[in-house]
């Protein structure tokens, strides 16, 4: 997964540069890591989580860990977990400088992307006697993190297990029967939430007589006659 990550660098007095480095959109389970620096010894930088300082034990023990502390150069993890989406996090810089006073912050949101809706209109139709096709629309997915495809469970006595990166994909098992096909959305947080639906293909019934006549040893005819009753997978076309 590939990011545009967008530096935000200001000057606080002449000389003295401020870096901020905004964590991209993640993915539930990745981390998020945000950065931030100046370069003038007498200025130093600390975080803000949610208007409570990051070292402050109730931020530690959610598992948001502070590198460099009140240093010129630090940088903040977070992990990626539902509670933390729309963190709002601030870098403060503060220090003395040429025995002046200043203090500034910049501040981003953590966006997180969790594991996806489901899918939408899932619909099977047969397209013959013999197989089906089914669609569905793609689920809601934050603009930065792709989908990575669908797992698709076709199910009757046997499973079926597909992955597809199309919204539709056509099906043609190898006997009649009621088939259930359920469909989920993948991102790099894994399996997202499934749809189902259901679907029976009708079976065909075919006749199948065949006749014989014979004569027996005292020269009488003998007729037999075997009827076959056989379900079958054929493709039928009329033509007008």
């Amino acid at each position: 997964m590939h990011f545009l990550l967008t530096t935000f660098l200001f000057t606080l007095v002449q000389g003295i540069q401020f870096s901020f480095i905004p964590s991209p959109v993640i993915v539930i389970h990745q981390v998020a890591v945000y950065y931030c620096s100046v370069n003038h010894t007498g200025v130093s930088v600390q975080w803000i989580v949610n208007n409570t300082a990051s070292t402050d034990l109730s931020i530690t023990e959610k598992g948001i860990v502070t590198h460099g502390a009140a240093e010129m150069d630090s940088n903040l993890s977070i992990p990626g977990v539902p509670e933390f989406n729309n963190t709002i996090i601030f870098c403060i810089a503060s220090g003395t400088v040429n025995e002046g006073s200043f203090f500034d912050t910049r501040n981003g949101t953590l966006l997180i992307q969790g594991l996806l809706s489901n899918v939408g209109d899932l619909i099977c139709t047969t397209i013959n006697v013999c197989c089906f096709v089914c669609s569905w629309t793609i689920p809601y997915s934050l603009p930065e993190v792709p989908i990575l495809g669908f797992n698709v469970n076709i199910t009757s006595e046997k499973i079926t297990l597909m992955h597809t990166n199309s919204t539709e994909l056509s099906y043609c098992p190898s006997d009649f029967g009621t088939y259930n096909i359920s469909v989920a959305g993948l991102n790099d947080g894994g399996e997202g939430l499934t749809d189902s639906t259901q679907i029976t293909l009708p079976s065909m019934l075919l006749r199948n007589v065949q006749v014989n006549i014979e004569k027996d040893n005292i020269n009488q005819w003998i007729l037999h006659i075997t009827i076959q009753n056989v379900s079958v997978c054929v493709d039928v076309q009329f033509n007008a």
